[in-house]
Parts: structure tokens; sequence; C-alpha cells
């Protein structure tokens, strides 16, 4: 489902539909009259992109939860057992 292109979307984070492997980008810019949507993101070398695509080539999606580098993973303590 596409997304429509009004100023409530800067800000969200949208992917290609298109593309099985889209990088998640932040909605920088739109232009309402043409429904171009201008998005930023930064790309597997680190870089900083910026691309412009049709209101109708986008998805809207949701940040993936990551675990912070160097932090150890927090599960849960096993139940006490009676002895």
């Amino acid at each position: 489902m596409s997304v429509r292109a009004t100023e409530r979307l800067i800000g969200d984070l949208v992917i290609v539909a298109g593309l099985h492997d889209s990088p998640a980008m932040v909605v920088k810019g739109i232009n309402e009259e043409t429904k171009i949507i201008t998005t930023v993101w930064f790309s597997d070398c680190k870089s900083y992109q910026e691309g412009t695509f049709p209101a109708q080539a986008l998805d809207r999606t949701e940040a993936k939860k990551t675990s912070q580098p160097g932090k150890a993973a927090k599960g849960k303590k096993p139940a006490a057992r009676r002895k």
C-alpha cells in the first residue's frame, strides 16, 4: 500500500515497496503537487544518501529494534527451585 503525500509524513520511516532489501528511509520533504517524496538514509558503507521517489512506490515501515553494540542481551532468569 502506497503512502499519501502529505506534510504529516515528514519524519516517518518508509521503504521502497518493490525492493525486498530496501533500506529504511526517513522522509525529509514532500512536493504535494507532484506527489514526489524526498528521503534520506545511510548506506551500508555508512555514507549519507538522499533520493526522491513517487509516493505510490513507498510503504511505511517500523523501526527494527536492535541491541546496542557492546551490551550483553538481557534474558529472563530461570525460576528458583525448591530443595
